[in-house]
């Protein structure tokens, strides 16, 4: 009877570990930049990472990243962008980008998760369509975060106005592996500095608290089992 119930309760217990395994998202790396350097990011163009004496603050932590254009001449043209963060032919260069930095990393998340970070674009520019540098986050496409004529402020950085830091969340619908990329690029000149900052990425699983129905399945078969072994001890019993 004890070799009945051991075996029950082993294979019930396996039936509910096997339903309920889950493929969790990895959390982004060096999430912060707290390393003090682009530890398991790759980078084209300017990039660096910088801490308050850049003349803004991180968000999180000591350091953030710092993308810029023109500090010092990138050499890295809209459609090299385009390669090195797997876009197709065009999402940069259709915008007029001359030259610019992105910075990239691969995730893997599960349908339903969301990805935090906190920016910040930076420009000497004026306002302009000719010359609209702007700043962008790219995981399937393209998305602009900011431009040229987004509401600025004064900045005490190296560059003369900011939109100061915000926030932004991307919700995934399809579970797989991703090229989390983000940039900043000159459009129509290469001559006028732009700036993106960085900082405090988050991943937020949506797996968790809510059992997925395959779990259900396997706890209602534990429980048949634990149910079963029950009657049969209570009959040995009598």
């Amino acid at each position: 009877m004890l070799k009945f119930s051991s075996l029950a309760l082993a294979i019930a217990g396996s039936l509910v570990m096997a339903s309920t395994e889950t493929v969790y998202a990895f959390n982004i790396q060096n999430s912060s930049f707290e390393t003090g350097n682009f530890t398991n990011w790759e980078t084209r163009g300017q990039a660096t990472v910088e801490g308050s004496d850049f003349g803004v603050s991180p968000t999180n932590g000591n350091y953030q990243a710092v993308l810029e254009t023109l500090q010092d001449t990138t050499g890295v043209n809209g459609a090299d962008l385009e390669t090195f963060l797997g876009l197709s032919a065009g999402n940069l260069s259709s915008f007029g980008a001359i030259e610019g930095s992105a910075i990239k990393q691969s995730i893997t998340v599960n349908a339903g998760d969301s990805l935090s970070f906190d920016w910040n674009f930076l420009s000497d520019d004026f306002q302009s369509e000719d010359y609209n540098d702007f700043a962008f986050l790219s995981i399937i496409n393209v998305e602009k975060l900011a431009n040229t004529f987004s509401p600025t402020l004064f900045s005490f950085s190296r560059l003369s106005n900011e939109t100061g830091y915000q926030s932004y969340t991307y919700n995934f619908q399809v579970a797989g592996t991703y090229t989390l990329g983000l940039g900043v690029v000159d459009v129509g000149d290469g001559t006028v500095n732009s700036g993106f900052l960085i900082d405090n990425f988050k991943l937020h699983t949506a797996t968790q608290g809510v059992p997925e129905p395959a779990s259900a399945l396997g706890m209602s078969i534990a429980l048949g089992f634990s149910f079963l072994i029950r009657k049969k001890i209570d009959k040995s019993q009598r």
